[in-house]
């Protein structure tokens, strides 16, 4: 169960975090420092997802301001959008030691360990993650899903846990310890985690469970539902199939065939 996905990075944040460096720099006589132009004009491409024609103007504002922050940040996620990790990885480690508090860094690298599979090294950078920002809930989550596929179930309940604390509002925590619950046995608190999951963030995986949930307890019509609900949203996805064929097994029932 890979639930960590690619780092949502605010290009707002990091666009103003240029801006600032232009105005303390005060005004020259051309115009914008050729730093910040460089920066500007990769931004644009930036936000245009053109990573290819992004990247060689960023370089160039780093070339010409070296503590240039923003420009590490956004050129490494440029590099992670191209496939190239090692590249991604050597730029976010630049925009943290130009941005300590660049808690989007520590987690993209390690979101990057994660996919390589090299799960201690992601906890490593997750746990530096939360040092940094220990209200950021992505962090607890990363961590709980990583201690759930080691079969800490106890330590991935913590850090679901945590995640929630922080943010009462994260559905994919709601999610994780539903699932938690249902391999535990607790089918009233999964259900209970589930619809909650639904309820704040649609979670897809979610839909499903409630599904099987309820087509183990034979209260088909809910199953259904739940099912359905979760085909119509991900009709190609990794229980697709399952949650066909679970379909299919209602619709014996139901018509004594």
């Amino acid at each position: 169960m890979k639930n960590i996905g690619w780092i949502k990075i605010s290009f707002l944040s990091f666009f103003i975090y240029g801006i600032v460096i232009l105005v303390s720099c005060g005004p020259r006589p051309g115009g914008v420092d050729p730093a910040t132009g460089y920066y500007l004009k990769a931004h644009e491409y930036f936000v245009k997802n053109e990573p290819q024609k992004a990247i060689p103007l960023y370089l160039k504002a780093i070339k010409k301001k070296q503590n240039y922050a923003a420009a590490y940040h956004e050129v490494a996620v440029c590099y992670q959008q191209i496939g190239n990790s090692d590249k991604a990885i050597e730029y976010f480690e630049g925009s943290i030691v130009f941005n300590a508090r660049d808690v989007d860094a520590y987690q993209s690298i390690g979101d990057i360990f994660y996919v390589k599979g090299d799960n201690d090294q992601a906890l490593n950078w997750f746990e530096k993650g939360s040092e940094v920002d220990f209200l950021y809930p992505r962090t607890y989550q990363n961590m709980a899903t990583i201690w759930y596929q080691r079969g800490d179930l106890e330590k991935a309940k913590k850090y679901y846990e945590q995640a929630i604390a922080v943010d009462a509002t994260y559905p994919r925590a709601y999610y994780g310890l539903g699932l938690l619950a249902y391999i535990q046995g607790d089918t009233a608190e999964a259900e209970s985690k589930f619809q909650e999951a639904v309820k704040l963030g649609t979670v897809s995986e979610a839909m499903y469970m409630l599904g099987l949930l309820y087509f183990n307890k034979q209260q088909y019509d809910q199953a259904s539902d739940w099912l359905n609900q979760y085909l119509a949203k991900e009709p190609a996805a990794e229980w697709s199939d399952k949650a066909k064929e679970m379909l299919g097994k209602i619709e014996e029932k139901k018509t004594g065939k």
